[in-house]
């Protein structure tokens, strides 16, 4: 039998809600989306070379699907299913090498996207990797060296200020896909169900169901204040979580322990603030792009440039 490909696409961009967006399709019992949340498969030929001196060198090469045959694998468990799509948030930095593929493969299907405040995103991944020890760097050392990086083929994740230039990434998508939908992470953080709801309709699915995680924050940036608390809730393999998660599923459900999981690991989460003049400096880099986009997208961006 033929494997079901996908019909949509969740092309990004990074640290502005997909994590959210992906938990909430896959709760739709309509929709699928493979465990593997990010296979760039359409952009693995940007991930052959990446530096071995990254601190991701090794996730990506493994996480990363580079045959057909593999991604097709993605897709075996596929039943009855109306959407199904898969979340890899490379597709929009690197849209010159997705969209042929993309339409190679897969040909017109829906393209879902979903953009953050420019400023806001590029500190948020920064203060994520941060947290987790793979940047030791200050933020402005980090917008510095950042095209030392791209040149010497460091993972997309560390483009912090580059991967903001939403513009021409939204453009490409616009004119070679008939169905794109173009979502605002505050928009989710507003009113996540709305958000959610229109999704649904869009992907031609029941609009009235509801996930059961809907009022979770996912990947929340941070720095943690108990670092071995922040451990405990991230490592899926922590020993004293193996102990734990099959009381607590079983006296509480599914649902309330991944909300206790998610309450206490963002309460133990500290947020950085950015430099005043490293703000104002982004700003005004992003200026003309932003403003570009906001005509594009015929959305009001101007809360993006305070």
């Amino acid at each position: 039998m033929k494997v079901k490909l996908p019909n949509f696409l969740i092309v990004g961009t990074a640290k502005s809600g997909t994590t959210s967006i992906y938990q909430y399709l896959k709760q739709h019992p309509e929709i699928y989306v493979p465990a593997n949340k990010e296979p760039r498969f359409f952009v693995s030929s940007e991930f052959k070379e990446i530096n071995p001196n990254d601190p991701f060198y090794k996730y990506i090469n493994n996480t990363t699907t580079f045959t057909f045959e593999d991604y097709e694998r993605l897709f075996d468990s596929v039943d009855k299913e109306k959407a199904i799509g898969e979340a890899s948030v490379q597709y929009l930095y690197f849209y010159n090498a997705a969209i042929p593929q993309i339409k190679k493969y897969l040909g017109n299907i829906k393209i879902i996207m979903i953009l953050r405040n420019p400023v806001e995103r590029a500190f948020s991944a920064y203060s994520h990797y941060s947290a987790v020890k793979a940047e030791v760097l200050s933020f402005e050392q980090c917008l510095d060296i950042e095209q030392e990086r791209r040149k010497n083929n460091w993972a997309m994740a560390r483009f912090y200020k580059d991967l903001g230039f939403y513009y021409k990434q939204v453009y490409s998508y616009t004119k070679n896909f008939s169905q794109v939908k173009v979502y605002l992470y505050d928009d989710l953080k507003k009113n996540s169900s709305v958000v959610v709801r229109d999704l649904y309709e869009f992907l031609e699915v029941d609009p009235s169901f509801v996930p059961y995680n809907i009022n979770i924050k996912y990947n929340v940036s941070g720095v943690p204040q108990i670092e071995a608390l922040q451990s405990f809730f991230s490592r899926y393999d922590h020993p004293l979580k193996k102990l734990l998660r099959p009381f607590l599923l079983n006296t509480i459900g599914k649902e309330n322990t991944e909300n206790l999981v998610n309450h206490f690991k963002n309460k133990n989460l500290r947020k950085e603030k950015i430099k005043p003049e490293t703000k104002k400096y982004l700003i005004e880099i992003y200026r003309d792009d932003i403003l570009m986009l906001g005509k594009l997208i015929k959305r009001d961006l101007s809360a993006w440039l305070k």
